[in-house]
């Protein structure tokens, strides 16, 4: 503020410094701060060169990747996920690949890392730009390896429920050169001394914001333990539940824990969700059930057909015109899995959490 510099054009300074730090505390060369982590993720699927009729790969749990996808006139095109995960599944990803795909976008939900060595190798196969949805997961590993630094390009969001909570902004880390100088178009001004050499968008963060970023990652590390420490408390309420698992994810997965997540699994031994929703209330548990309670396709930006009049991506004369290119049962096990997930907010006092896993066990224990 003494500076006088408010802006990181035109020498501000704190902005380069918080995408430097940034990028090196997640083993990536280069790190382009923007407004918001949706600025990111469209300024990605731009520098993935998919446009008008291509396609994105995108997991049908978290609407966002997709729609960074319609932004750009692209069509999201769905990949199932693992039941036990939430993350996109990596053995159906091959199958939904065709000539006119560009990138994959893989969220790490909840905070939950992705099977991103299987995910990579099969993407970069198929000369396949991977873009990782690390909303979630700032500081999360993968087998030893920082999130975001498998892909292309990782990007992060520094919204007022993240971990790393500067009421908004973002940031897209990579180890390539050309793709970061490709996303600094997005993140710097959109003409040159007020003449346009291209249809860049002006999602430039501001240099307060970037301080105060920079301020917070020293101690997000620390912030990051407490909420591990809160979700083992809702992992504990449920050890000896038989009917609800935690989310979990294969050997090598770690989880920074944006939410705790269960999937309820009562329904299989006469448990109705009904009354397990019930009986939360009755205690006065936290735990949500459902979340959205539709996979994105379903939403009404997509289901409703309310993204884009005509053309791509909802009527892309590419398919075959009936309107319908998200039929029910597109991803099965997603649309199981909605009614069954189990969400509760860990950016909360520990013993606050605490005591809201109690009341989770005193649920569990009432219905048996």
């Amino acid at each position: 503020m003494d500076s006088g510099q408010l802006s990181c054009l035109g020498g501000g300074e704190f902005t380069a410094r918080f995408e430097d730090a940034f990028a090196a505390a997640h083993g990536a060369q280069y790190g382009v701060a923007m407004n918001c982590a949706m600025s990111v993720l469209h300024a990605s699927v731009i520098a993935s060169g998919a446009g008008a009729g291509d396609e994105v790969l995108c997991d049908p749990v978290c609407v966002f990747g997709a729609m960074a996808v319609m932004y750009n006139n692209a069509v999201p095109v769905f990949v199932d996920v693992n039941p036990d995960t939430w993350n996109m599944n990596p053995d159906l990803i091959e199958a939904k690949i065709t000539e006119r795909t560009k990138a994959i976008i893989v969220t790490h939900v909840c905070g939950l890392a992705a099977e991103m060595d299987r995910i990579v190798e099969i993407a970069h196969r198929h000369d396949l730009i991977v873009i990782e949805d690390c909303a979630h997961a700032i500081l999360g590993t993968y087998k030893g390896r920082s999130v975001g630094s498998w892909g292309d390009i990782g990007s992060f969001s520094f919204q007022a429920s993240k971990q790393l909570g500067l009421g908004d902004g973002g940031m897209a880390v990579t180890q390539s050169e050309e793709l970061a100088k490709e996303l600094a178009l997005h993140a710097g001004a959109p003409t040159f001394q007020s003449v346009a050499f291209g249809l860049h968008f002006n999602y430039r963060i501001t240099e307060p914001i970037a301080a105060i970023g920079l301020a917070q990652l020293e101690v997000i590390g620390e912030y990051i333990e407490g909420l591990k420490r809160v979700a083992a408390s809702y992992d504990e309420a449920v050890a000896d539940c038989g009917w609800i698992t935690p989310q979990s994810g294969p050997e090598g997965s770690d989880n920074t824990y944006h939410l705790w997540g269960g999937t309820f699994h009562g329904e299989a031994m006469g448990i109705k969700r009904e009354d397990f929703a019930r009986v939360l209330e009755e205690e006065g548990c936290g735990v949500g059930l459902g979340y959205t309670n539709m996979p994105a396709y379903r939403h009404p930006v997509i289901g409703e057909r309310m993204g884009y009049g005509r053309g791509c991506p909802l009527d892309c004369p590419l398919y075959d015109g009936t309107g319908n290119q998200y039929p029910d049962g597109l991803c099965p096990e997603a649309e199981a899995l909605f009614p069954k997930i189990m969400l509760a907010y860990t950016f909360v006092p520990e013993d606050a959490a605490a005591a809201d896993a109690e009341r989770l066990k005193r649920a569990t224990e009432r219905l048996g």
